[in-house]
């Protein structure tokens, strides 16, 4: 099976031995992996150089779309057929990629437009599998891999980590939205994929153990959600106010995205510590968002 694969990588200082896992789980799967260290001093050429790896160090912290619209287009200028998008924290499973490649080809031979395909995530911490999404202007249906039978999964929408393409489809849907910094920047693009008319699978044979948030916490003993640094959900909020008013996603993404911004915010204020500051960050982002300005930072 041919493997033109470019693994790309974004850094952010990064925990070394976090990193020096996923590389090593990584190397002998693709042809070549590009960092792209965005704009922190951890010396990493020191610390994972290799033969096959290929470090870009940027001034400073572009975001993690923008870095990953670099990766891709060096990927691209290199000449690699597919790329494979991972998180500096991220470990895969062996036979990761070639359970890509294989469903990829499965697929195409079926005459199925096949625009991305993405593993299944299992949370580092909890051991829990992450269910697939598909949306349509009626209903948000929620698929839980261990109770589908099927090795592919149709889905709308794929977190960055795994997310695996061939390059030719990358000047079609477009790059990333760069202005998004951090958050949305995964699920903006799947979703302009899929209204391009290309199909989205997740493969129950490649596994992907990632963390979700800086921490997970349970709300009456009962629902558990991601907990993330407070200034992260200025983005969230930004982000996911700009494209539930402007992108045209399906109406009932936007309406369950609207719902659980408004879920999050309450949330986040049971749990948090600094509220006065989570409600600011999340008030400028819905502001930002309405006003679609993505010139503000904050990190």
């Amino acid at each position: 099976m041919e493997n033109n694969v470019c693994g790309i990588i974004v850094t952010y200082k990064p925990n070394l031995s976090d990193l020096r896992l996923l590389i090593s789980s990584l190397i002998d799967q693709v042809q070549k992996i590009i960092i792209v260290n965005n704009g922190s001093d951890t010396p990493l050429e020191e610390e994972v150089g290799q033969s096959r790896v290929e470090i870009f160090t940027l001034e400073s912290n572009v975001g993690i779309g923008a870095a990953q619209n670099i990766g891709v287009d060096k990927a691209i200028e290199q000449n690699y057929k597919y790329v494979c998008l991972f998180d500096q924290d991220s470990r895969l499973e062996q036979n990761f990629i070639s359970s890509l490649l294989e469903a990829f080809n499965e697929l195409k031979a079926e005459n199925i437009n096949v625009g991305a395909l993405g593993p299944l995530i299992v949370d580092e911490r909890s051991g829990k599998q992450f269910p697939f999404y598909l949306y349509d202007n009626n209903q948000r249906l929620v698929i839980e891999p261990e109770k589908v039978n099927h090795r592919y999964i149709e889905t709308h929408q794929l977190i960055s980590s795994g997310t695996f393409f061939p390059t030719s489809v990358w000047p079609i849907v477009g790059k990333n939205h760069e202005g998004f910094f951090l958050e949305y920047v995964d699920t903006d693009w799947c979703l302009r994929l899929v209204n391009l008319g290309f199909k989205i699978f997740g493969v129950k044979d490649a596994k992907l153990i990632h963390k979700l948030g800086d921490d997970r916490k349970k709300i009456f003993n009962r629902i558990e959600v991601p907990v993330h640094s407070t200034y992260r959900y200025f983005y969230v909020f930004r982000n996911g106010t700009f494209c539930s008013l402007y992108r045209p996603f399906p109406g009932c993404w936007r309406r369950y995205n609207i719902f659980r911004l408004f879920c999050f915010y309450i949330i986040m204020l049971l749990i948090k510590k600094d509220k006065f500051k989570l409600s600011k960050y999340v008030f400028l982002g819905v502001y930002d968002g309405i006003k679609k300005n993505f010139s503000r930072k904050l990190f």
